[in-house]
Formats: C-alpha cells, sequence, structure tokens
C-alpha cells in the first residue's frame, strides 16, 4: 500500500469513531448583528437542511444587485473594497489583479512585487495518482532542483488558481485590503477569512535578480478581529504573517504540469 493509501485509511478509521457532529451556529468573527445579518444567517443554515422559508426567499432576492431603484448598488462606495466569493477561481484571480492596480491608482501609490523561492519539487506518489485515473507526467526528468530564469519567469506568472492557491507573486502597497488565508495562531485571531489591510513589511532580494524582492515578512492590521491582540513592538491588531513552504502542482496553458516546491507568504 502506498503512502497515500495508508493516510487514507488511517483518516477513514478516525472519521469512523465520530459519534457526534455539530453545526456552527454562532461566528465569533461577527459578534456585532444587524437585523439583516440576522436573516442572512437564519437564511444560511436553512439552506444546510433544504428548507428555506418563503421569508428567506424574499430576503435573498432582496439582496440581488441591479439597476432598479430598490435594488443594491455594487458601484456604491460600501462596496468599493468588500470581499467577493465568485463561481470560479480564474475569475478571482482577476477581479484581484484589476483591484489591486485599482487600489494603488486611487491611493496614489505603487504597486511593489514580491516574488516566491521556487525550485523543483517531488511530486505526490505516481501509483496513488495513476489509480485516480490522472494522467501520467514525466517524473524526475530534472538533473538539478534549480529552475532557469526563463522558467521561472513563466511559473511567477501563472495565475494563483493555476498553483494550488499559492501565488508566485504578490503585488502590494499600503493599506491594500487583504484576508488571511491560512490558520497560522488562532490565539491571535490570525484565522482564514480573517480581513484585514497591509500596514507593512520586511522583505529582502530575491536569488534571481537584485531587482526582485522576495517577502520575508507581512504584517496586517487586523479588522475587526474578535478580541483585541497586543504583540509585543507592534500596535494594536497588528500581526506578522511570515513566509511558509510546501509542494504545489504548477498548470501551464498548455495543460502540462510541473511539481515545485515554493516558498511564499
Amino acid at each position: 500500500m502506498t503512502v497515500q493509501g495508508q493516510e487514507a485509511a488511517i483518516g477513514k478509521a478516525l472519521w469512523h469513531q465520530v459519534t457526534t457532529v455539530v453545526i456552527l451556529r454562532k461566528n465569533m468573527r461577527q459578534k456585532t448583528q444587524t437585523v439583516e445579518d440576522a436573516k442572512l444567517r437564519t437564511a444560511l443554515e436553512n439552506m444546510r437542511y433544504a428548507a428555506c422559508t418563503p421569508e428567506d426567499i424574499k430576503f435573498l432576492k432582496s439582496r440581488i444587485a441591479g439597476r432598479r431603484f430598490e435594488q443594491p448598488k455594487l458601484s456604491t462606495k460600501e462596496f468599493r473594497n468588500v470581499s467577493i466569493i465568485t463561481a470560479l477561481n480564474a475569475q478571482k484571480d482577476r477581479i484581484n489583479e484589476l483591484g489591486s492596480i485599482r487600489f494603488a491608482a486611487e491611493t496614489g501609490q505603487t504597486l511593489t512585487d514580491f516574488y516566491s523561492i521556487d525550485k523543483f519539487g517531488n511530486p505526490p506518489d505516481t501509483a496513488e495518482k495513476r489509480s485516480r485515473g490522472r494522467k501520467s507526467k514525466a517524473f524526475g526528468k530534472h538533473v538539478s532542483n534549480e529552475i532557469s530564469p526563463t522558467l521561472q519567469k513563466i511559473i511567477w506568472n501563472l495565475p494563483p488558481s493555476a498553483t494550488n492557491h499559492f501565488p508566485g507573486k504578490l503585488s502590494l502597497c499600503i493599506s491594500m485590503p487583504v484576508i488571511i488565508r491560512n490558520n497560522n495562531a488562532t490565539e491571535l485571531c490570525i484565522t482564514k477569512w480573517q480581513e484585514g489591510h497591509v500596514v507593512g513589511w520586511q522583505a529582502s532580494r530575491g536569488i534571481h535578480g537584485q531587482r526582485l524582492l522576495t517577502l520575508d515578512t507581512l504584517f496586517i492590521k487586523l479588522d475587526k478581529p474578535a478580541k483585541l491582540v497586543k504583540i509585543d513592538g507592534l500596535p494594536e491588531n497588528v500581526v506578522p504573517i511570515t513566509r511558509g513552504s510546501k509542494n504545489i502542482e504548477c498548470t501551464f496553458s498548455s495543460d502540462l504540469k510541473e511539481y515545485i516546491h515554493r516558498s511564499q507568504v
């Protein structure tokens, strides 16, 4: 049995020991609730059971954006920098790209690009992948784990949706709104989907040129955290996000795939 097969068997055994399942009824990051917030939460709960009431349907229809007078307008100021859930990750990538350019222009700033540190990585177990019916790939074809500058540039320019949502290039400026992607430290409110905005960073020169920057630490001020966060040496609610590393699968426009080990914030 492969390593992934063993992990899957262990996970299944652990899951079968679960006897009680609970549903989250209260979001601790949204303690302040308006009447409309409560209606939305109720509608979302009813959706889980396919049991929406006429009141739920009426409320959801009232939130559809449009041109009619009574409909919400996405062009209003309150929706200028809000989070957006899209149907496709490629749509999200493009919205983020255009939104970053627009935010920098509106605030009179220039975007600073930070590049990841990439090396050729190890692919997952080939037998496990082929058993799932996926295409075989040319494993072990690289003499060295170093990536050529030409290929590196192509990899950096791939959208996050083509690199397991671990971007090769981050374009940032001060005050830019961001969302934390991982549960790095729940006790410090550094949790997945926590919103905030950029207040600073620490960076160093990259390995592919003196002009390229690699992000070491990104400092984010949390927006409405569940509790007050105070780290020595930092202002209130300002937290550091450090660089992490993992193996990812890059999918090129030709549908060819390459595994790399990426280090990025």
